[in-house]
């Protein structure tokens, strides 16, 4: 074999090997980064007795319920406009989110969620006033609500 040749192969298999390893390594950086956003959005954003999350556990009238769908590449929240220090629990319609809409950022309150089929709750207590804007994590859609 030309020594050219056998240059030439070593160094696509090494190229080969470096692009593997960083094709795992980027999936398994995703994986855990959705598992511990999805705890951080859950377990910080709703605090309550004894750090519980469970939405279920505040009082009736406490809770702002909002949906969140897509429309043409924007977000939409029914209703926009939301009291603050009130939780929120954000259902996500996955019938209109698809792709990247689906890894949800509000980086105002330290959210990030990818919703899926069976986990498509978002929770969170507004803690700021103003238009907060709402992205996926490739800020292809985006879209804001109120927080008054």
């Amino acid at each position: 074999m030309d020594k050219t040749l056998r240059n030439v192969i070593i160094f696509a298999a090494v190229l080969l090997v470096i692009a593997i390893g960083f094709t795992v390594f980027m999936l398994s950086k995703n994986a855990s980064s959705n598992a511990s956003s999805t705890t951080r959005t859950n377990a910080n954003n709703l605090g309550g007795n004894s750090g519980s999350n469970d939405v279920n556990n505040i009082p009736t009238g406490e809770v702002q319920n909002v949906k969140l769908s897509v429309s043409g590449g924007t977000y939409i929240l029914t209703p926009s406009v939301l009291k603050k220090g009130i939780p929120v629990r954000m259902e996500v319609d996955l019938s209109s989110t698809v792709g990247c809409s689906r890894d949800i950022v509000i980086s105002a309150f330290g959210v990030r969620k990818y919703v899926k089929s069976g986990d498509n709750i978002i929770t969170f207590t507004p803690t700021q006033t103003g238009t907060i804007n709402i992205a996926c994590s490739m800020n292809m859609y985006r879209g804001s609500f109120t927080v008054v």
